[in-house]
């Protein structure tokens, strides 16, 4: 599947959209290329960044084993096709 939304770099970032990527990378230690993608609406992106640390990081609340999300990861990723 060929992207069709480029994601903001790094360079890219300004303002809020920058202040996103810094605590992304704070909270999970990446900027994941779909927050890249949805950072072009900075106030989808802020909602999107807790939900996602909720539910990958034990520090901030996950309740599932790393194992389990991991497949589950894996098993998504399989069905729509991802190469990566």
């Amino acid at each position: 599947m060929t992207q069709r939304i480029r994601g903001i770099t790094d360079e890219e970032a300004t303002g809020p959209v920058k202040e996103l990527f810094e605590a992304s990378n704070r909270m999970l230690g990446r900027v994941a290329n779909l927050q890249r993608i949805l950072a072009h609406s900075p106030h989808v992106a802020r909602w999107f960044l807790p939900l996602v640390a909720a539910v990958r990081q034990p520090t901030a609340g996950a309740v599932s084993d790393v194992r389990l999300r991991n497949l589950a990861v894996l098993k998504t990723s399989i069905l729509n096709g991802c190469r990566y």
